[in-house]
């Protein structure tokens, strides 16, 4: 509150003269309510005022705005009719420009204050408890935390052609929540050019605090996703120029460069199927920006920039904004390297497998664990004497003798379950032709389904 204010001269002369706010409220024609507000700061009419002014028996300047004023106005303007007028007339239109400034101030809850450069005095409008939630005269080192400047740093400080900014924080009562407020000054100057008093504005900017943490926030996690996600991540803008990758990308490609669509082809690739060059507009991140085309994932292998092939996956989608304009683009990066290696080495083992089968040297059959006949060549077949169609699905017994079978039972019981085993014997085939084969046996039981192949010789 402001000191030796109107509601302060008001209080002093109801408790001289020993008045209630009731006959001060029919002596001036208005209700009890309205007085009391007067007495506490509120705006006054200029009518009420100059009704209020005589029932007290007092000049009306000085009643609104103190000694000074009424000095001021004395000097300024001689006593006469018409130069009364205009005084009047100016002092109205001087208290209605400022009862709306201060109900333009409560509405937006916009603090009005000043601290007095030379006594420390600080002064504040009626308003200043609502909107800080606590009497202003305990918020000094928030209000003025350059109180203890000397004064050539606080001329320099505020020296600026525009005013000095600077926020500060309160905890409710409890505790259990921060509110914030930003502050706004100019350091004025006497006639002299001397420093007088900092004149400023404060409101609360809670929400706007709480939005900008929680976007804050929301970056840093995005920030910390794409670090930590295992695959690559590319963005460009609506121009194409790469302006992030993340660690997984300068992992796959050796490095990042961050170019435009035109220098895409420093990023060299091959397209698994054609074998052809990629080529600067043939990326995905390339066609979603130009054409906002969303590709489906397409294998590449690449050169990196430290020499390495690898082999990827590449997609990409463009980002649009609410007018559907395409705004930049993201493409994903997936390293199959190790899983195309594989891939090479099953489809190697399988074509070396079929050779094994077709090959007409030695016979070759491939049984489960419930010894059934799952795959036999053509020449074990012919062996047996029947077709190997005809033995897809049979039990093993159908190629050798009771005795060769049991042997074999009973070597295989004693493989141990997800190991690698082989084995050599000789046996006799079921059928009649004299002599003994001898059979080589391997035995995987690290799957989930155990396999044995046996070739006989």
């Amino acid at each position: 509150m402001k000191k030796n204010g109107f509601a302060d001269r008001l209080k002093a002369l109801l408790k001289q003269k020993q008045l209630t706010l009731a006959q001060v409220a029919k002596g001036v024609g208005t209700s009890v309510p309205s007085v009391h507000r007067w007495s506490n700061g509120g705006e006054i009419e200029y009518e009420n005022l100059r009704a209020l002014a005589d029932f007290l028996e007092v000049n009306w300047i000085w009643l609104r705005y103190g000694d000074d004023a009424l000095a001021s106005a004395q000097e300024a303007l001689p006593d006469n009719g018409a130069m009364s007028d205009l005084r009047r007339e100016y002092l109205g239109q001087i208290m209605e420009s400022e009862a709306r400034m201060k109900a333009a101030l409560e509405m937006a809850r916009i603090v009005n204050w000043e601290w007095n450069v030379l006594t420390g005095g600080l002064t504040f409008t009626p308003n200043a408890e609502d909107v800080f939630g606590e009497p202003p005269e305990g918020l000094r080192r928030q209000l003025v935390p350059f109180e203890t400047l000397k004064l050539e740093d606080l001329i320099k400080q505020f020296g600026g052609e525009q005013p000095y900014n600077w926020d500060f924080s309160l905890q409710t009562p409890g505790g259990e929540a921060e509110r914030w407020f930003a502050s706004r000054g100019k350091l004025v100057f006497d006639s002299l050019q001397r420093p007088l008093k900092v004149v400023a504005v404060s409101t609360d900017i809670t929400a706007r605090k709480q939005a900008e943490q929680a976007l804050e926030r929301n970056e840093y996690m995005l920030r910390k996703i794409i670090e930590t996600i295992p695959v690559g991540l590319w963005a460009a803008d609506e121009q194409g120029r790469i302006c992030l990758a993340n660690p997984e990308v300068e992992r796959i490609w050796g490095g990042a460069k961050f170019v435009g669509l035109e220098h895409y082809d420093e990023y060299k690739g091959w397209w698994e199927e054609s074998g052809k060059e990629v080529g600067h507009d043939g990326w995905t991140l390339a066609r979603a920006v130009q054409e906002g085309e969303t590709s489906q994932a397409e294998v590449v292998n690449i050169e990196a920039f430290d020499g390495e092939r690898r082999t990827i996956i590449m997609y990409a989608t463009p980002l649009m904004d609410a007018q559907n304009r395409i705004i930049g683009a993201i493409e994903v990066n997936q390293d199959i390297t190790s899983l195309k290696q594989t891939e090479r080495s099953l489809q190697q083992s399988l074509e070396q497998l079929e050779l094994l089968f077709e090959q007409p040297l030695f016979g070759v059959v491939y049984f489960d664990a419930e010894n059934r006949i799952m795959r036999v060549n053509q020449r074990l077949g012919s062996l047996v004497g029947h077709m190997p169609a005809v033995l897809i699905g049979q039990p093993i017994e159908r190629l050798f003798n009771e005795a060769t079978n049991q042997k074999l039972q009973s070597t295989i019981a004693t493989w141990k379950d997800g190991a690698l085993t082989s084995f050599k014997m000789k046996g006799k085939l079921n059928v009649e032709v004299e002599g003994n084969v001898e059979i080589y046996l391997v035995h995987d039981a690290r799957g989930r389904e155990p396999m044995t192949i046996a070739f006989v010789i």
